[in-house]
């Protein structure tokens, strides 16, 4: 217990150095590594640990071939709008499946640490979808959301459709939390087109309206 209680106050004192979810910092200059533009690339073939279920595991990229998928990246465990983020994508993981997808969260903590922040935060302890870490930052520097002077990643969110390809990105600063339910909206939106072999989304469209369909 004792240990737990340090590794909670060491972390807790990690996350007000990064500043997640704290005022606006400058942005980086340019983001070095990443193909330029995301969209219509394919994502690489990583093998990351991973948190999942209670247990210490490892995650390939390569398995969700043949699967939508969500890569949800995010600063940092044991901080102050990552945790309002992945307990509401938590809350509508059942929506996301139901749409055919898997989700990822991602970060730069370790494996060990996404289980000690379960272990002391109830929403954390609620996920069923892998918490990967990204220690090295190698995804984050492929996906283009890694910062180098913090070694965390942007706060940023890729559909990726059943060929590997990123469809979809949204990046935001550290200060300004995503909502889950517009994300699940893209994803609906991303597997409506693909299955309408030529269809167009227009704005604010939800499940059941109409596409565009081209003449």
């Amino acid at each position: 217990m004792k240990n737990k209680a340090l590794l909670l106050i060491y972390s807790t004192i990690i996350a007000f150095a990064i500043g997640c979810g704290g005022a606006p910092e400058k942005a980086p200059e340019a983001v070095q590594n990443a193909p330029f533009p995301i969209i219509g690339t394919k994502i690489p073939a990583a093998e990351l640990d991973a948190f999942h279920k209670g247990a210490l595991t490892t995650v390939k990229l390569s398995s969700y071939k043949g699967k939508w998928l969500i890569l949800f990246f995010y600063p940092a465990d044991f901080s102050f709008v990552c945790p309002t983020e992945l307990t509401e994508m938590a809350e509508r993981y059942e929506d996301y499946k139901k749409a055919g997808a898997e989700v990822l969260a991602i970060s730069t903590d370790s494996a060990l640490v996404h289980r000690a922040w379960a272990e002391h935060h109830e929403g954390i302890g609620k996920i069923r979808f892998p918490m990967l870490s990204d220690r090295n930052g190698r995804l984050s520097r492929a996906m283009g959301v890694y910062v180098d002077d913090k070694g965390t990643a942007l706060r940023a969110s890729f559909v990726i459709d059943p060929d590997g390809t990123v469809i979809a990105a949204e990046t935001h600063d550290d200060s300004i939390g995503r909502s889950a339910a517009e994300l699940l909206r893209k994803l609906e939106a991303a597997v409506a087109v693909r299955a309408s072999k030529g269809g167009f989304c227009p704005a604010s469209w939800g499940p059941g309206e109409e596409l565009i369909t081209p003449k």
